[in-house]
Parts: structure tokens; sequence; C-alpha cells
């Protein structure tokens, strides 16, 4: 539900930044009010009485940011001084870039899926930041394309989880644990290859097998 609330918002709102007329930009605050802040936070509230750090961190985290978006495009941007809006939203978007980025560290240990999102919602929030700051059109519309492909990203981690949930087995794939991946292979790189196998090394082959 959070994963669905987050790309839907930022897919409306990509929009925006690869051409359509931005004065239309106000379509998106019902949907960054409700479905990408209220339905987030709602999200981030389970995840936290299910004892999800990461979850709880990160909905109410973005939860918490689309409903600032809304506010601030609703009631504080019309009000700041012409010349200095473009400042203002570079130091709005900047922090959600920093912590975008932190949490992108965490999915290491949750699965590839969430770390290909994260990765791109950094790019995203640095490149809306860069873009805001340098009013430049093509660094804009640079962002905008990521925030299209953090979008895609987002609602199949979503549709993954909806899918492998209701069906009660994991038919969408997700990669689970790619630190842990990186980690064993990274151990294993360079060791010389033996015909013969011991038990541990067999059980780490069986264990870096189920990721593929």
């Amino acid at each position: 539900m959070g994963l669905a609330g987050f790309g839907t918002t930022t897919f409306m709102l990509s929009f925006f930044y690869v051409g359509i007329d931005p004065s239309l930009t106000p379509a998106v605050f019902p949907v960054a009010l409700f479905f990408g802040g209220v339905i987030q936070l709602i999200a981030g509230w389970v995840e936290f009485r299910q004892g999800s750090t990461f979850g709880a961190t990160a909905f109410s985290s973005y939860g918490a940011f689309w409903i600032a978006y809304a506010v601030y495009g609703m009631a504080v941007e019309p009000r700041l001084p012409p010349d200095q809006v473009h400042i203002a939203n570079g130091l709005f978007n900047l922090p959600w870039a920093v912590l975008t980025l932190y949490l992108t560290v965490a999915t290491l240990r949750i699965s590839g899926v969430l770390l290909a999102a994260f990765m791109c919602a950094t790019v995203t929030f640095t490149l809306f930041t860069a873009a805001n700051f340098m009013q430049s059109p093509g660094v804009f519309q640079w962002a905008g394309g990521f925030g299209f492909l953090t979008a895609l990203i987002a609602w199949y981690a979503s549709f993954a989880a909806l899918i492998n949930g209701t069906w009660g087995r994991h038919l969408v794939p997700t990669f689970p644990d790619p630190g842990k991946r990186l980690a064993h292979l990274a151990h294993h790189k360079g060791r010389p290859h033996s015909i013969t196998a011991s038990a541990g090394e067999k059980e780490a082959v069986d264990e870096d097998s189920a990721y593929r």
C-alpha cells in the first residue's frame, strides 16, 4: 500500500517535469495529500506495530513528505518572492535526497527491488534539487525521467508484495538480501577453484543459488 502510494504520486508529479504545463501542478496536490501522504503514514504505523524499523521509517517519512509537499504547493510557494522560489524549492528537496540516500543503504539487506527503487529515488531527488537551484529545464527533464523509473519500480515492488502475499508463495521475484549475496561473492572472489568442495562451501553455493 505504501509503495503504491509513493509510486502513483511520483508518477503523476514527473509529468510536470518533462514538459506538461507547470500551471497544472495543483492537480497533484490531492493525490499527494491523501494517497502519497495519509496512506503512507498509515502504512508506516502498521510497519511500526509489526516491528519493521525500515518500513516504519521509510513510509512515515515519505508520507510526511507528500503531505508537506501538498501544503507547500498550496499555501507556501504562492507567497514566496517569485525570484526566490527556485531556491526555496531546492532547499525543500535537498534533505529528502539525503534521507533517501541513507535509506538506500538499508535496502541492501532487504531486497534488490527496493534497492533499485531507492537508488532511483535518490537520483530523482538529487536531480530535482539541482534543477531548482540551477533553474535548468534540461535537468528537470532528467529528473522527471528518473521519477518515472522510480514510480515503475515502486509499483513493481508493490505488485510483487501483493501477489506473493495473496498467493502465499514467491511468484514475483524481488531478489532478497542483495547485500548478503554481494558479501558472499566478495568472500569467494579470487579463491582457487576446487573440484571437491567442502560441506561449508556446498552450503554457501546452495544459498547463493537461492538468490538467482
